[in-house]
């Protein structure tokens, strides 16, 4: 299946060209990538026979039908540049490294997977109801949900892996997920410490270490999970949560990640291709967004119960 493209994703410095660049500069073979590379590698990765086919199925009528997941043209260009790469390469590269250059790709810049912005945005502090705007959100939602019907997960999915998790006797299993379904991003759990929560009426609020700091609230449902595993694994403040099993001052490796999440889509009877810590991540905002929409002014009823953050 090929993941539709429209002509503007063709445009410099812009959607599958600004994806290219980043492939490009964020490259870890043993030889450098040139750009046309790239741009065929992403080709392939988007399920087309090269660039060429690519630029030339471009259409500006987005089909309604379904289409590769953002975590399936992932595991596709990972193929794509293990078969351009010579064996002896391939084995001698940082494959963990690679998967991860591959995952960091923003391939929702691409038309196919964008979802308006104001979809996600709540009113603001002071700000009037939107009420009176419903019916035009709900259309508005109705025409992206329908993009990304083939690329979420449903309620009932979500449910399952949350059961799987739940059973599962692996603490930081468990404190994983809460953090993904708080709404944390990978970049942001894996480097998160003890000391980037602080605990208040029965949640907790975590504030990231970067430049921008971003902050999410986690209700007592998810952050419960985390707290226990911190005392049962007698984390110094310090520490990373996620640590490697090999180098505990090493996060996790997004490989390890993938593989986690393939384990409990296979327990919970979900296609492994379409289980990634983006995918879940998104599909709990998406439903929570979709809920906002289907009900008066739920907002603080959607934060407590799906912990989605407002800061973001």
């Amino acid at each position: 299946m090929r993941v539709p493209v429209h002509p503007n994703d063709l445009l410099r410095n812009t959607g599958l060209k600004k994806i290219a660049k980043d492939l490009q500069k964020q490259w870890c073979g043993s030889s450098p990538l040139a750009y046309t590379s790239a741009l065929e590698l992403l080709a392939k990765g988007l399920g087309y026979k090269d660039y060429q086919d690519l630029a030339a199925s471009a259409t500006e009528q987005m089909p309604a039908d379904t289409f590769p997941s953002q975590s399936a043209v992932q595991q596709a260009l990972m193929l794509a540049i293990k078969t351009a790469m010579t064996p002896s390469d391939w084995f001698a590269s940082d494959q963990a490294a690679m998967t991860q250059i591959v995952e960091s790709l923003r391939f929702r810049a691409l038309s196919a997977f964008k979802v308006p912005l104001s979809v996600f945005q709540p009113p603001r502090h002071g700000e009037p109801s939107i009420g009176s705007d419903m019916p035009v959100l709900r259309d508005r939602m109705a025409k992206s949900a329908q993009q990304l019907s083939s690329q979420l997960l449903t309620d009932e999915e979500l449910e399952a892996l949350s059961r799987v998790i739940t059973a599962t006797e692996s603490l930081r299993d468990q404190a994983l997920m809460s953090c993904i379904m708080a709404g944390l991003r990978m970049a942001e759990y894996r480097s998160a410490r003890p000391c980037d929560f602080s605990e208040d009426d029965e949640r907790a609020l975590y504030v990231s270490r970067g430049v921008k700091k971003a902050r999410a609230i986690f209700p007592e449902q998810y952050w419960a999970p985390v707290r226990q595993y911190i005392i049962s694994a007698n984390l110094a403040e310090n520490a990373l949560l996620f640590q490697s099993k090999r180098i505990p001052d090493i996060s996790m490796s997004p490989l390890t990640l993938k593989q986690l999440c393939e384990a409990w889509a296979h327990e919970a009877g979900i296609d492994p291709a379409r289980v990634s810590p983006l995918t879940i991540r998104m599909s709990v905002r998406w439903s929570a967004t979709m809920e906002m929409a289907s009900v008066g002014n739920p907002l603080p009823i959607v934060a407590k119960r799906m912990a989605i953050c407002l800061y973001r």
